[in-house]
């Protein structure tokens, strides 16, 4: 497990068909674990799966789909990257808390862990550099592949791809290894933060003009996913570099908005079983995770359907899942940030902002119970994401969703466009970045009346717009890395259930802001160092 990352790897194991959207990615195992590199890349067909493999790593656990781990000692459920990156994102945070009696989700729950194994830690530490790793694979290879291969955008699609991983890397993990084709190592070492970021920048800003043109294919990278990242990654850079860019945020975002993306009409579509076919929904949906309940079978987006309520609190019809794990709970924290009828009888049918897709039947808003988990009514049920289609009919497969993952959309372009805007970046405009926020808050109300103002941007150290944020993006992966951005995340200033391990919340030391290196690559490459405060 310790050396499959920095190898370049060997045992190309690929799949089939990259054919207009990546919905449905069939898995075609080898007969020999043992393939080496070229006789997988032997034929035009074996690098368009070559690219299939890299893109499949969010989504899939191995090759044989839910069951199976690409990489040794890793959990085929737990650590699917999807899923181990959504349960660090929202998990950790004042959104999401997990019921489940895993040790693991104690010390999630409670961002009370340290460098022994923690499964999703593990999953996705070692799975994105298993994406860097086939990343490297594949560019040694590319320069040989047959003419009928499109060389230029299968490389800057395997190298965002690479990129991707590295901003994962960066965010949650701060100095991971580093290794490309060209500075091959058994023990590589690391670059400082910044200079991370750097390198990730001038990637990304190196292959733009060799992606396809926005909206060519749905499911795979485009310059418009490339510079949703940028955006993102800019919006982030002061606590990355400890130098802000506002501005350059400003510039991403503005690329995006000119390359024909559109707000959905309806939020709630967004997130079914049906969202990359669906007209309406994939005009806002910019690079997604791409999920088939028979062909792309994972316990990733199962997770987070499943996860939020018990086997006999919906129907079939109602959720299109056939069974619930019962274990994500939504927080008090995120459920008062949204608007009620009567905020003295809070039910889910009272909610007036409907972006607030909760389930309360039975349920206390508050967690209150022993940190240890296992609790049973509290939190509320979040259902925002389904496995029926927009026309009410169920998945494919009631185990394992249809539902894809939108890893950028254009409602969080607004937002970013709208922050950077206020906190006083250049080249935007004040009254458009109102109109952005405006537009989300129109869709999720039905009307105008909830309009904000010039002032509501700025006000209260910008923490509408973290709000608005709450409210728009909530259990979609960005929670974590917009409280660490807002100084939230481990202050004493802000508090929710668990965090610190406590029930009612205390503050933790500033080091949590990142995980640890894992003690099982610290063991087997001497060049690293660990995160500074961890043991």
């Amino acid at each position: 497990m310790n050396t499959i990352k920095y190898i370049l790897i060997s045992a190309v194991i690929c799949m089939t068909g990259l054919t207009g959207c990546l919905n449905d990615l069939n898995v075609a195992p080898i007969s020999e674990s043992d393939m080496f590199a070229e006789q997988a890349y032997s034929d035009a067909l074996s690098y368009t799966q070559g690219l299939n493999k890299i893109y499949s790593v969010w989504a899939l656990s191995g090759q044989a789909g839910a069951g199976e781990s690409d990489i040794s000692d890793l959990d085929p459920g737990n650590t699917v990257l999807l899923r181990s990156w959504w349960t660090l994102q929202e998990q950790t945070t004042d959104e999401c808390k997990n019921a489940w009696g895993d040790a693991w989700c104690n010390e999630i729950n409670g961002q009370i862990w340290g460098t022994n194994k923690v499964e999703p830690i593990e999953g996705v530490y070692q799975r994105c550099m298993f994406v860097v790793a086939l990343t490297n694979e594949f560019m040694l290879n590319i320069g040989n592949a047959p003419e009928e291969v499109n060389k230029v955008h299968y490389a800057a699609e395997a190298r965002f791809n690479r990129a991707l991983a590295y901003y994962t890397l960066l965010d949650m993990f701060a100095i991971p290894p580093f290794i490309t084709e060209n500075n091959y190592s058994t023990h590589p070492a690391q670059l400082s933060r910044e200079e991370l970021f750097n390198w990730i920048e001038s990637e990304l800003t190196t292959i733009e003009s060799d992606l396809p043109e926005p909206r060519t294919t749905y499911g795979r990278a485009d310059k418009a996913a490339l510079n949703a990242l940028l955006a993102r990654m800019y919006l982030n850079a002061e606590v990355y570099t400890g130098k802000e860019r506002y501005t350059d945020c400003i510039t991403a975002c503005k690329k995006v908005i000119a390359s024909g993306y559109l707000l959905a009409d309806s939020y709630a579509n967004l997130f079914k079983a049906d969202n990359g076919e669906n007209g309406d929904s994939r005009k806002e949906i910019i690079f997604p995770i791409c999920f088939d309940g028979n062909t792309t079978q994972s316990y990733a987006m199962a997770a987070i359907i499943l996860g939020s309520r018990g086997s006999s609190e919906f129907s079939l019809e109602e959720d299109g899942v056939g069974d619930g794990w019962d274990g994500f709970r939504g927080t008090q924290n995120l459920v008062n940030l949204f608007d009620f009828e009567d905020n003295d009888d809070k039910t889910a049918a009272t909610i007036l902002d409907k972006r607030g897709i909760f389930y309360d039947k039975g349920r206390n808003i508050n967690i209150i119970t022993s940190v240890k988990g296992t609790f049973t009514t509290e939190g509320w049920a979040v259902y925002k994401y389904k496995n029926i289609t927009s026309a009410g009919v169920a998945g494919s497969n009631q185990t394992f969703p249809d539902t894809d993952f939108a890893l950028f959309r254009l409602g969080d372009i607004y937002l970013m466009y709208a922050e950077a805007v206020a906190r006083g970046g250049q080249g935007g405009d004040i009254n458009t970045a109102v109109g952005y926020v405006n537009q989300l808050r129109e869709r999720a109300f039905g009307n105008a009346d909830h309009a904000i103002n010039t002032a509501w941007l700025s006000a209260n150290n910008f923490r509408n717009i973290l709000d608005e944020r709450g409210r728009e993006l909530y259990w979609e992966g960005v929670r974590r890395t917009d409280l660490i951005r807002y100084g939230l995340f481990t202050s004493n200033s802000y508090l929710w259930p668990y965090k610190g391990g406590v029930i009612t919340g205390v503050g933790i030391e500033s080091h949590y802001n990142v995980f640890p290196i894992p003690a099982t690559d610290l063991s087997v490459n001497q060049n690293l160092h660990q995160n500074e405060g961890y043991k």
